[in-house]
């Protein structure tokens, strides 16, 4: 907070408020045209955020026209009076009127040093200072004696100082030492004046910078034109990266600074990037674990100032439709939400979902995000001056919208909200109890109208918009009970438009699931089906009613192609109620005691291979909740024969491939309750696993993933195999499974398979071995960050964690850690000779090794055939190096003789 009391916004005066500003491509965290207006309201809504009113109507702004040269001498006058009425109809009902000054109306031309009005503007600053409630007070002057050694610091070059340097500097001062409340009284008022940066914050307190211009070099060494950007490759990425998506990760941030020019940064980055925090210059993805409150571990930061793109897709036109979306809006006070806002929910937004791609585009853009909730419905987020738009939008319908996820999503969005709105109730200076500053509105079916939920309190009354609708309609889908697993009493089952839509294939399961085994064999011969093909069915699937169920129904859609109306007419032909269909739209209730931590997490292949033999027979019904089609679980099942726990994990691992959405342990456990198999054997699962752990596996995973076309198409894997056998994180039998693949495409998949699966410190060997044979810029890609992967690749323990799960002798684990040495150093000739004549190898393994065309492909050879000897044969191998060692010297000796 600063305690500034006046400032000047400055605008071009020659210019149309409301016209769009040329060679702007967005405004700031909005998705709306950049124009002067918008800009205004931004500024004074960012003064007023971040300025702490400590006397009413304190800090003023006042505005400034410029640009009066550009309008012809007989028109300035009614320029004048059409600017300032456009800024007063502007902000007439803006809560921070009292702050604003409109008169005098000052239209100056910057170019002429004497044009009067710029005297005007003197004497107005000067008014208006000399109006402040602290003007004429007396002022201290113990205060500067302290001033004066830290500028003097200053000029010697130095720009931050701890709290205790400052409070050492203080004390030792031969003219007046200040008490600790003065000392914290004179670094607050040195911020409020600029002179220096000081936050009294947990984060912050610790330090100074006594030269703000420090605070320049920062912001110039990431938020910068492209024509800035390093030269250098691997910095360049990170620039690159940041501006199309605007996230950036500490590690990449402190690489920037590594730059000769920004060093100076580096002995403070950790305070610095606190600071950038505090500012919203950097956001967090800050999120919650919503059973203890904690907050979670942060990845991503955002950098919203560098993420200047507007949302130029079709997406809104095309898929954004009345007949597929619900909406509704967050409707802030004030005209236009401060920036600060928006960005944290953008990151929690990113965190939560999965970010979407829409032909071929990431749907990120300034103030829009899009998000995949799951294969069906999709989250857009749209920033709008006062409001936060959400859409709901379903693949096909949005009468079959699940009322369940749209209010998570609502609840979600509107905690997170919640939990950040303090940044924005400083604006309008509320205390933290005080109510809070924003409200939700109902969009009706056509997108254009939005009531307040003010006006849905009755549950009896409707709400009708100008359209005739009942908004109350798309309310109780936005705020459905928890506890409610039925209809109610008013719903008017699925919509007309629902009713023509084709059932997919998971809605279909949920109608099986949830039908009489007899009930659903009418309804099939009802419409048409022979009952030849229901015996036929049960035939195929001897006592799994389930399954007979669901591919009755799916019998009716491949073959007669019916839609929900048709099935909407049976059922009430039988005079059954065709609320058996609303169970489309219907997901239990998970009541889960797994940490938020875990359930965010993708499961590795140990969770996979544990939860495997627990599903029993209901694989089928699984991969449809997860997804998968009938062919790839036909497939599966040819694949797996009768092996249950096979099918299992098959269709695990197929579901946990396709990243459209986050494949997470949220997803699995919300199937696992929806296909009635319960969330008890996942909780059993994971009750001992660190989520460290499996974020670990995730982060490599996720890494190997967006580069695995560059690594098995770019790299050569030997010596990198060399390294890795060295640091002991692959065997000998590894090795040979890897290089048993004709071509190096194949062998390189091979090693990453492994690579993924071992983990740390596998992963960063690989990266170790990738760095230093000369793959720098791939290497540097998949680079951690050491506080995500805290791992020392190259020492002792390590390495013994390597080949923990391996039960190693040790005089193999001695053998293989010096791998590299042997096929490097070593004349195989006469040490191959000694093992044949003690039986360590034969006359054909001789030949073997000779076969090799290098002498480093030799020694391979031969350390092949030593890893997986005796201990005989290890020490005949030292036995042989020792009379070789011994050979040399005695031949060097002779040479100096």
């Amino acid at each position: 907070m600063t305690f500034r009391a006046l400032f000047l916004v400055v605008f071009d005066g020659s210019k149309d408020l409301h016209e769009q500003v040329p060679d702007v491509m967005c405004f700031p965290g909005q998705h709306m045209t950049p124009t002067p207006a918008v800009f205004l309201q931004y500024w004074v809504n960012s003064i007023l955020t971040y300025c702490k009113v400590v006397y009413a109507g304190i800090p003023k702004i006042l505005f400034v026209a410029t640009h009066k040269d550009k309008v012809s001498r007989e028109n300035v006058d009614t320029r004048r009076e059409e600017l300032y009425s456009g800024i007063e109809e502007l902000f007439k009902d803006h809560e921070g009127q009292h702050h604003l000054v409109l008169k005098p109306l000052i239209f100056v031309n910057a170019k002429d040093q004497g044009d009067p009005e710029i005297e005007v503007l003197k004497k107005t600053i000067t008014e208006l200072t000399f109006s402040h409630p602290c003007w004429g007070e007396r002022m201290p002057n113990a205060c500067v004696p302290l001033e004066l050694e830290i500028a003097e610091l200053v000029a010697e070059g130095k720009q931050i100082m701890s709290l205790v340097e400052v409070e050492e500097l203080n004390a030792i001062s031969e003219v007046s030492v200040l008490s600790p409340e003065q000392l914290t009284d004179f670094l607050h008022y040195q911020h409020s004046l600029g002179k220096i940066v000081y936050f009294d914050t947990p984060q912050l307190r610790d330090n100074v910078i006594i030269s703000p211009l420090l605070m320049v070099e920062v912001m110039r060494s990431f938020i910068t034109d492209v024509e800035f950007w390093p030269k250098e490759d691997k910095t360049r990425k990170t620039f690159k990266k940041m501006s199309e998506n605007g996230m950036i990760q500490k590690v990449d941030l402190y690489q920037i600074w590594e730059q000769e020019e920004f060093r100076q940064i580096l002995p403070f980055k950790e305070y610095i990037f606190d600071m950038l925090i505090h500012l919203d210059i950097v956001s967090e993805q800050r999120r919650y674990d919503t059973k203890t409150g904690s907050r979670l571990q942060i990845e991503n930061f955002f950098v919203p100032c560098m993420l200047t793109q507007r949302n130029e897709t079709d997406y809104l036109t095309q898929e954004c439709t009345p007949e597929r979306t619900l909406s509704l809006a967050f409707v802030f006070k004030g005209t236009i939400i401060p920036p600060a806002l928006p960005n944290r929910l953008i990151c929690a937004c990113l965190s939560m979902w999965t970010l979407k791609q829409y032909h071929g585009r990431k749907l990120m853009f300034s103030g829009f995000i899009g998000l995949s909730f799951d294969k069906e419905h999709d989250i857009v987020v749209c920033v709008e001056g006062n409001k936060i738009v959400l859409h709901l939008v379903h693949k096909r319908s949005k009468g079959l919208i699940i009322p369940d996820i749209a209010t998570g999503v609502r609840d979600c969005l509107f905690v997170t909200l919640e939990r950040i709105s303090e940044f924005y109730q400083s604006s309008i200076h509320c205390k933290a109890s005080s109510k809070l500053p924003f409200h939700t509105e109902y969009s009706c079916s056509k997108l254009k109208c939005f009531i307040s939920e003010n006006k849905m309190a009755s549950d009896t009354e409707e709400c009708i918009c100008e359209h005739g609708e009942n908004i109350k309609n798309s309310w109780s889908i936005w705020n459905k009970k928890r506890e409610q697993n039925q209809c109610d009493a008013n719903c008017p089952g699925l919509s007309e438009d629902a009713l023509s839509q084709i059932p997919s294939d998971k809605e279909l399961l949920r109608l099986s699931v949830n039908c009489e085994t007899r009930m659903l064999h009418d309804l099939a011969l009802h419409l048409g089906m022979e009952e030849m093909v229901w015996h036929d069915m049960e035939y195929n699937y001897p006592g799994n009613a389930q399954l007979v169920k669901f591919c009755t129904l799916m019998h009716l859609k491949e073959n007669d192609e019916i839609t929900f109306t048709e099935l909407d007419n049976g059922l009430r032909e039988m005079e059954i109620t065709p609320h058996k269909l609303c169970v489309v739209r219907q997901r239990k209730q998970v009541k889960s005691s797994i940490p938020d931590d875990i359930l965010d997490c993708i499961p590795s292949d140990e969770i996979v291979d544990r939860l495997a033999p627990l599903i029993g027979k209901i694989v089928f019904q699984l991969g449809i909740e997860l997804g998968l089609s009938v062919e790839e679980l036909e497939t599966i099942k040819e694949k797996c024969d009768r092996d249950l726990p096979a099918q299992t994990k098959e269709v695990l691992f197929t579901w946990r491939k396709d990243r459209t959405v986050k494949p997470t342990l949220r997803v699995l456990e919300q199937v696992f309750v929806d296909i009635g198999k319960g969330a008890r054997c996942l909780k059993e699962v994971v009750k001992d696993v660190d989520p460290n752990t499996l974020k670990e596996v995730e982060i490599v995973t996720d890494r190997i993933r967006e580069h695995e076309n560059r690594i098995i198409q770019e790299i050569q894997s030997t010596q990198i195999l060399d390294y890795m056998m060295t640091h002991l994180v692959i065997s000998v039998d590894d090795r040979r499974r890897i290089e048993q693949h004709a071509g190096q495409d194949d062998q390189n998949k091979a090693l990453l398979d492994i690579v993924s699966k071992r983990r740390e410190p596998a992963y960063s060997v690989f990266v170790d071995g990738l760095r230093i044979y000369g793959y720098e810029d791939i290497a540097h890609d998949l680079k951690c960050d050491s506080d995500e992967m805290n791992q020392n690749t190259t020492s002792t323990s390590a390495d013994i964690a390597g080949l923990s799960d391996w039960n190693v002798p040790l005089y193999k684990v001695r053998l293989q850690k010096n791998y590299l040495k042997v096929i490097t150093d070593i004349q195989h000739d006469s040490i191959v000779d000694h093992l044949i004549t003690r039986d360590v190898v034969s006359v054909d393994d001789g030949k073997k090794i000779e076969s090799g065309k290098t002498p480093q492909e030799k020694n391979r050879n031969l350390m092949d055939m030593l890893l997986r000897k005796n201990e005989m044969s290890f020490n005949e191998f030292i036995k042989a190096l020792q009379k070789r060692l011994s050979l040399c010297r005695s031949s060097r000796s002779n040479r100096k003789d």
